[in-house]
């Protein structure tokens, strides 16, 4: 029999106990989130996030400080509006002023100060309204009944009379067939009248209002003598400079001029805010869970939304229409939208959002937006994209465990690189943060608490911190408090083994959180004192900065081609390695060999030197120098940025040339017959060349040809004219251009021996070819616009790598069955392919191909041959092809006749 066991408190059910326990309290009792669990026996850091949660739905209310203190919302004595005007986006950003002002207006004594609210069309003029004549009954300024009555002035512009009588009401008779009729005014007794578009009010219609504004009575259209009185509060709106469309003494009456900032003037943040709060506004209304893209997030961030907040909701509903649409009909599994689903004004902020400068942090994964969570989802946990050690960590655990090392080995190299990281974050720091700019990284109050934490972890450990770590730490610790607050996890690995290896520190660690919790109002985690700790015990730093590391040395042939990739490294490291020789094609291989070994006799490393070289007599150099100068020495080939880039940084935290040649080699792709490529990159602009043999032509005047009668992106292909008088130096070129750009076609008189469509100099001058040519233009961008429509059916295998990885496999297929499929058939086999792919990946294996027996019997060489080559799809995704979907594939194969472009 299984134990009784007592069951676990769910979050609703501990969000209902905290809401519960406020409510005693009282609305007049602030607690911060330490008391409460302790009264309410319950973790600290679940109490924290369940207040906040209550907070954002407005049923707590938090005043800000430290601690934060939170009470319960409403109640027989409210926090003054704290439930309607303390939830609106950017009351502590742009709309602080608006807020302020509003709330003075509606607190002067005795009932009031009309206001006048300026503002573009869409800045929510008429939300702000509402939200003041909520708070003004919450404050019980109004009653709780208290009406709020909107009258549109555009509405009546040229009639004066009718104008009249909507907003004062109609006495009967006072016209034929006029009946007893209740105006604007009568209707707004008590409450609150919006005037919107009141520069659309004829001088008339602002004359009439001066009666009510002045002495609070009014007459009915058609009535002499008898006086109504109305207790009403005016708000009104207007778009255009109230100096030209209001009389002047309509507006002396008006005193409070409240001026909304339009959406180009609020923050990104704020606007980041609205977006997600409109979407989820949209889940409540439909009733269902809402996906969306962080590409559709970043859109809706960088358009220009010329009607602002109004727009931007706007655009947002037609959106979730347009996509709710498609669910219904069925044509979407679910509601998921994408940047492609966008109206066209706002799918332009994806390409404004890469050249601006105000940005927010947004997640990899899903927005997930669910009609009864208050809090947003997402579809999978998050990447921190801070670069901070929790990121460095966190990945660098991931990477050795999928290795399937024995846990002792891989708390052994987590141990090495969590010291390696503090030490190269302390010379960082020195780097970086000279006398006086640690306050312009850092908040004043988090330096404070430092240097508290600082003399109080010196008194403890008898000991004198350096000024380097108490930089480190501070920028540290309001890493770790801002990652918090932003929901984040702190996860330490090495915990455990900190605690054992330096117990006195830890003890000390744990004392300092006690401190951060208390001055920030903020719960850290146990984890969080692995990391202090090692702030405590690798104070020697003046020792490490002259430990040595692996010298890198990049070489390659041209002109600038190595100092580039050295240049991108430092500057993206902040290091002074590694360092560069490029080697002019001109320059004889024995000057850059003695070159190389004079470089290397004065900053050769004794822990050694990895050459990173791209081809030809330097992969030789490493053998031989090691034998002059009798230090190891190890040789990279095929050399790239993100080569260079992973070397450098790998040695910064102390790898050895071992560690460092193996890491890089599962970079690299060494085989002669190498697996799949990651494809995709688009930084490889694809390649046309052009070749005349001397005295046979101009490759530049055919360069010419081609750029005026083709079209294509010149920013995803080059046209590159050559002059070589030599077929095999010709083809050696042409080898090495393939092995890092894709050539889409050679124009040459010479007849090549390679794997490349080739069209002769006189068909380009004639003109003959261009058709052709521009046709396997066409075909490659489609091969690029499918990566991008993946994006949005994709959700397992990455578009940009599968695209080109199925492409190849297809194009080994045709070479072997010697068939060419038509392009345009081959992009839906392509097409097909990847969405298998995907599929597989998630474990979805359902596909059935009827008589695949017999199909396989009546086509063994098709079958052999298709599954040899598919397997390499196998290899790099890690899945496995049935027969059912071998047979699919060998369908679109079967008749396929040769066809060229």
């Amino acid at each position: 029999m299984s134990k009784h066991r007592e069951p676990i408190k769910t979050s609703l059910n501990r969000k209902e106990s905290i809401l519960r326990k406020l409510k005693e309290l009282g609305t007049n009792r602030e607690i911060s989130a330490g008391e409460l669990a302790d009264l309410l026996k319950l973790d600290r850091a679940n109490v924290s996030r369940l207040l906040n949660q209550l907070w954002r739905e407005g049923k707590v209310s938090k005043r800000t400080g430290r601690p934060v203190l939170f009470t319960a919302a409403g109640g027989e004595h409210p926090l003054p509006g704290r439930a309607t005007l303390d939830r609106l986006l950017g009351r502590d950003g742009s709309l602080k002023n608006v807020v302020h002002q509003g709330r003075a207006a509606l607190l002067y004594p005795p009932h009031g100060m009309h206001i006048l609210l300026l503002g573009e069309t869409g800045v929510g003029k008429s939300m702000l309204a509402e939200c003041l004549h909520r708070y003004a009954i919450e404050v019980k300024k109004l009653a709780d009944d208290a009406p709020f009555v909107i009258f549109n002035c555009a509405d009546y512009t040229n009639n004066p009379q009718l104008l009249l009588g909507q907003l004062f009401g109609v006495h009967q008779g006072a016209f034929t067939g006029a009946r007893e009729q209740k105006g604007m005014v009568e209707k707004a007794h008590g409450g609150i009248l919006f005037l919107d578009e009141v520069h659309r009010l004829p001088a008339e219609g602002q004359e009439m209002l001066f009666t009510l504004i002045d002495k609070g009575i009014f007459r009915r259209l058609g009535e002499s003598e008898t006086e109504r009185n109305a207790q009403v509060l005016l708000i009104a709106a207007t778009t255009e400079d109230p100096d030209s469309g209001l009389l002047r003494t309509f507006k002396r009456r008006i005193p409070m001029v409240i001026r909304i900032p339009p959406l180009r003037e609020r923050s990104v943040e704020e606007r980041y805010q609205l977006v997600l709060h409109f979407f989820k506004e949209e889940a409540i209304r439909l009733g269902k869970e809402i996906r969306v893209s962080p590409n559709t997030i970043r859109a809706l961030l960088h358009y220009p939304c010329l009607n602002n907040i109004g727009q931007l909701k706007t655009d947002i509903q037609l959106t979730c229409a347009k996509v709710y649409a498609d669910f219904v009909s069925a044509k979407k599994e679910r509601i998921q939208i994408h940047s492609s689903d966008l109206p066209t004004d706002a799918k332009e902020g994806l390409l404004l959002s890469k050249g601006s400068q105000k940005t927010v942090d947004l997640h990899d994964s899903l927005y997930l937006f669910h009609p009864r969570q208050a809090e947003i989802l997402f579809a999978v946990a998050p990447e921190d994209p801070s670069p901070s050690i929790y990121k460095k960590i966190e990945k660098r655990y991931s990477e050795l465990k999928s290795r399937g090392l024995q846990e002792e080995e891989l708390h052994s190299l987590m141990a090495i690189d969590i010291e390696n990281y503090f030490t190269q974050y302390f010379k960082r720091m020195n780097r970086k943060l000279g006398k006086g700019n640690l306050a312009k990284m850092v908040h004043p109050d988090m330096i404070q608490l430092t240097e508290e934490i600082v003399r109080y972890a010196e008194a403890k450990l008898n000991t004198k911190l350096s000024k380097k770590v108490m930089q480190g730490l501070a920028l540290h610790i309001q890493t770790s408090i801002q990652r918090i607050e932003n929901g984040k996890t702190i996860i330490n690995p090495q915990l455990n083994h900190v605690r054992r290896m330096y117990k006195e520190e830890f003890g000390v660690a744990l004392d300092c959180i006690k401190t951060i919790e208390e001055k920030t109002g903020v719960d850290i985690p146990i984890d969080e004192a692995g990391f202090l700790t090692m702030f405590f015990v690798l104070d020697d730093i003046d020792a490490e900065e002259t430990e040595e590391n692996v010298h890198i040395l990049v070489i390659s042939h041209g002109n600038g081609g190595a100092t580039a990739m050295a240049e991108v490294t430092r500057e993206l490291l902040g290091t002074e390695s590694p360092v560069a020789i490029d080697m002019p094609l001109h320059m004889d291989p024995r000057e850059i060999y003695e070159l190389t070994k004079s470089h290397l006799k004065k900053h050769a490393s004794q822990k050694g030197v990895l050459l990173m070289v791209d081809m030809g007599s330097l992969m030789a150099f490493g053998e031989m120098l090691e034998g002059e100068l009798g230090v190891p020495i190890e040789t990279i080939p095929m050399v790239s940025t993100p080569h260079v880039l992973e070397a450098t940084r790998k040695s910064i935290l102390g790898y050895s040339l071992e560690q460092l040649v193996e890491d890089i080699k599962q970079l690299t792709l060494f085989e002669s017959n190498p697996p799949l490529k990651n494809g995709g990159n688009k930084e490889n602009m694809r390649a046309i060349v052009t070749v005349c043999s001397s005295g046979h032509g101009d490759p530049c005047a055919i360069q010419k040809v081609l750029t005026k009668n083709l079209r294509f992106d010149p920013a995803g292909l080059e046209i590159i004219p050559l002059e070589i008088a030599d077929r095999k130096e010709l083809e050696r070129k042409l080898l090495h251009l393939k092995q890092s750009r894709p050539i889409v076609c050679i124009v040459s008189d010479f007849s090549l021996r390679m794997d490349l469509w080739q069209f002769h100099p006189d068909e380009v001058i004639s003109l003959n070819a261009i058709e052709r040519i521009q046709h396997l233009i066409d075909t490659e961008e489609a091969y690029d616009k499918m990566a991008d429509t993946l994006q949005h059916h994709l959700l397992h295998a990455d578009p940009s790598q599968v695209v080109p990885d199925v492409k190849t496999c297809f194009e080994k297929l045709q070479q072997r069955l010697k068939i060419s499929v038509p392009t345009k058939d081959l992009i839906g086999v392509v097409l097909h392919a990847c969405c298998m792919v995907d599929r597989l990946l998630a474990g979805d294996s359902s596909v059935i191909f009827k008589n695949k027996e017999k199909y396989i019997r009546s086509h063994p060489s098709l079958y052999t041959t298709t599954r040899n080559v598919l397997s390499t799809l196998e290899n790099a995704y890690r899945i496995q092809l049935s027969d059912d979907e071998i047979c699919y594939m060998m369908s679109f194969f079967d008749s396929s006749k040769r066809t060229t472009p």
